[in-house]
C-alpha cells in the first residue's frame, strides 16, 4: 500500500509537471488558461486518488507557475505578490476537494451498509414466520442466517434442553464457549476465527446464546438476531402475536428507511442538478467537468438596500420569496438550473449539466418573463414597487461540488464574473447582453446597441439592449408562440422551444399564463 501511494505520488508531480513543460513551450498562452489546466489536473487526483497526491500535485503546480509563468521567469521570486496568493489558493483546493471525495464516499458506504443490514433483518424475519412450530423455526432460523448474511455456520443453545442446534460449518463454535455466553451473559467475539457469540434474553432471564462464524455482521445485526430468537423461545402457541409484532416493527423500520431515503434524495436534488445528484450517489464523489459554453443569468433589484430600512423584517422576506418563487417557476418552465440567490441577487443558467444549443435564446426569453413578473407586481401596488436589473453572459465555466459539511454545486471562470459584470451595469427593468450573448440571439429577438460601456472594474465592454422579438419573426399576428420563431428555432436546433412569452406577441394578453410548450 506504501508503494501504491509513492507511485500515486510520483505520477501526480509527473502529471504536473508534463503540463508545466509542454505550456511553457506554447509561447503566448494567457495565465488563464494554465490555471485552468493544472486546477483541473489537481481536481482529477483530488477525486481519483487522495489528499497526499493532490497536495503534492498542489504544491509543484504553484511552484512551478511561478517559475515558468510568472515574471521573472525561471525564478521562485515574483514581482507580483498576488502570485503568491495562488500558491495558497492551490494548496486550499487541493485539501476541500479531496476532503468532500472523502466524506462522500464515506457517507455513502455507511448508508448502503445500513440499508443492506435492514433487508437482511427484515428478510430472516420472514422466513422465522414460515412456521409456527418450534423446532421447525429455529431449524429456519439458523439456515436462513448462513444464507441470507454470508456466514459458514450457527449456532444455538438452548438453556432449558440444554440441546444445541447447529447449521452449516459451525465447528468454530464450541458447546462450552456456547454454554459459557450463556451463563456468563456476556457476548464474546474473535475477530481471528471470525466468531461472534451473544446471549439471547426473554425478559431479564437469559434463555440461551447464539452463535457465528466464517463472516463478519456488525454488532447492532449480532445483537437484532438475538432479539429475534428470544421471541422465537417465547413463541408455542402464544408467541405469533409477539413475532408478527417484531416484524411489524422491522416493516416499519424498513418504511422508515425508505422514507428517509426518499426525503434525502429530494433535498440532495434541492441543491445539486439531477445528473450530479446521481454521479453523487452512484460513485460516492462528483468529478469536476469543463463546460465550453453556458449562459449565465443574474438579476438584482434596483433600490433593494433603501428598502430594507422601509420594510419590516417580516415583510421584507415575504416579498423576497414571492419573486423568487416567480423565477423559480420561469427557471422551471424554460428548463434553467437554478444555482443560487445570495441576498436580492438571483442567479441562473442553461447549458449545465445538460448540453442544449438553445440556451442563450431560451435564457434570455425567460429574462423577458422575469422581467414581466416583476412589472406585473409594481403595477398591482403594495408596500415598495421594486424595479429589476438583469444580465446576460455566454462562455465557459468549470462546474464541481465542493464542501465538508454543507457541498454545493458551484461555477467558476471569467464567464460567471463577466455575467456578474453585465447585471451591475444594466438599468432598470431592462435586460443587458454580453457581446457573445447577442451573437447567439439576434437571429431571434432585437436588440438595441449600448456601444462601448464601462463597468466597474474599469473595462470597457460591448453591451445590447434585448427588446424583444424580431418583427420578421412576428408574422404580423397573434399567434403564440409564432410560426416563424418555432421553425427559425426548429432549423436552428432541431427542436421546439420549451416556453414562450405571449405577451412579446401580443402586448394585450400580459396578465395571461405564459405559453408553455410540451416538446
Amino acid at each position: 500500500m506504501a508503494l501504491l501511494r509513492a507511485a500515486r505520488v510520483v505520477a501526480s508531480v509527473a502529471i504536473v509537471c508534463a503540463i508545466l513543460g509542454i505550456e511553457f513551450h506554447f509561447h503566448g498562452l494567457r495565465n488563464t488558461t494554465v490555471t485552468y489546466s493544472l486546477l483541473l489536473a489537481i481536481l482529477f487526483f483530488a477525486v481519483r486518488w487522495d489528499r497526499l497526491e493532490t497536495i503534492a500535485a498542489s504544491v509543484v503546480a504553484a511552484m512551478g507557475f511561478l517559475y515558468y509563468f510568472q515574471p521573472p521567469v525561471r525564478s521562485f521570486k515574483a514581482e507580483d505578490p498576488q502570485s503568491y496568493v495562488a500558491v495558497a489558493g492551490f494548496l486550499i483546493t487541493a485539501i476541500i476537494v479531496s476532503q468532500t471525495a472523502l466524506k462522500a464516499r464515506r457517507r455513502a458506504a455507511e448508508a448502503l451498509e445500513r440499508k443492506r443490514e435492514t433487508e437482511q433483518l427484515y428478510e430472516l424475519g420472514q422466513a422465522m414466520l414460515a412456521s409456527e412450530n418450534l423446532e421447525t423455526t429455529v431449524y429456519l432460523a439458523i439456515n436462513q442466517t448462513i444464507r441470507i448474511f454470508g456466514v459458514s455456520g450457527t449456532a444455538f443453545h438452548v438453556r432449558t434442553s440444554g440441546a444445541i442446534h447447529r447449521a452449516g460449518d459451525s465447528g468454530g463454535i464450541g458447546d462450552q464457549a456456547l454454554r459459557a455466553v450463556t451463563a456468563s451473559r456476556i457476548a464474546r467475539t474473535d475477530p481471528s476465527l471470525q466468531v461472534a457469540m451473544v446471549p439471547i434474553r426473554i425478559g431479564e432471564e437469559v434463555a440461551g446464546s447464539f452463535g457465528l462464524c466464517g463472516g463478519a455482521v456488525s454488532e447492532t445485526v449480532l445483537r437484532s438476531i438475538a432479539s429475534l430468537l428470544s421471541v422465537v423461545l417465547e413463541r408455542g402457541d402464544a408467541a405469533t402475536d409477539k413475532l408478527v409484532l417484531a416484524n411489524r416493527e422491522l416493516e416499519q423500520r424498513h418504511a422508515q428507511v425508505e422514507q428517509q431515503k426518499q426525503v434525502s434524495e429530494s433535498l440532495l436534488l434541492n441543491i445539486l442538478p439531477g445528473e450530479v445528484a446521481d454521479e453523487l450517489r452512484g460513485m460516492g464523489m462528483v468529478s469536476p467537468k469543463y463546460f465550453e459554453d453556458v449562459t449565465i443569468l443574474f438579476t438584482d433589484f434596483v433600490g433593494f438596500t433603501l428598502a430594507t430600512e422601509k420594510l419590516a423584517p417580516e415583510e421584507l422576506v415575504e416579498m423576497l420569496h414571492d419573486y423568487f418563487t416567480a423565477f423559480d417557476q420561469i427557471v422551471a418552465r424554460y428548463r434553467l438550473e437554478k444555482m443560487k440567490t445570495i441576498g436580492d441577487s438571483y442567479m441562473c443558467l442553461s447549458g449545465l449539466p445538460a448540453r442544449n444549443p438553445a440556451h442563450p435564446v431560451d435564457t434570455v426569453l425567460a429574462a423577458f418573463e422575469m422581467l414581466h413578473a416583476v412589472e406585473e407586481r409594481a403595477r398591482r401596488g403594495g408596500a415598495m414597487e421594486w424595479k429589476v436589473r438583469i444580465g446576460i453572459h455566454t462562455g465557459p465555466v468549470i462546474a464541481g461540488v465542493v464542501g465538508i459539511n454543507k457541498f454545493a454545486f458551484d461555477i467558476w471562470g471569467d464567464t460567471v464574473n463577466y455575467s456578474s459584470r453585465m447585471e451591475s451595469s444594466s438599468e432598470a427593468n431592462r435586460i443587458n447582453l454580453s457581446e457573445r450573448t447577442y451573437s447567439r440571439v439576434k437571429d431571434f429577438l432585437a436588440c438595441e446597441p449600448r456601444g462601448k460601456v464601462l463597468t466597474k472594474d474599469q473595462r470597457t465592454l460591448d453591451m445590447y439592449f434585448a427588446s424583444g422579438i424580431l418583427p420578421s419573426l412576428l408574422d404580423g399576428s397573434c399567434e403564440t408562440p409564432p410560426a416563424a420563431f418555432v421553425r427559425r428555432y426548429n432549423v436552428y436546433f432541431q427542436k421546439d422551444p420549451p416556453a414562450f412569452p405571449a405577451f412579446l406577441v401580443n402586448p394585450g394578453r400580459e396578465l395571461e399564463t405564459p405559453a408553455l410548450i410540451v416538446a
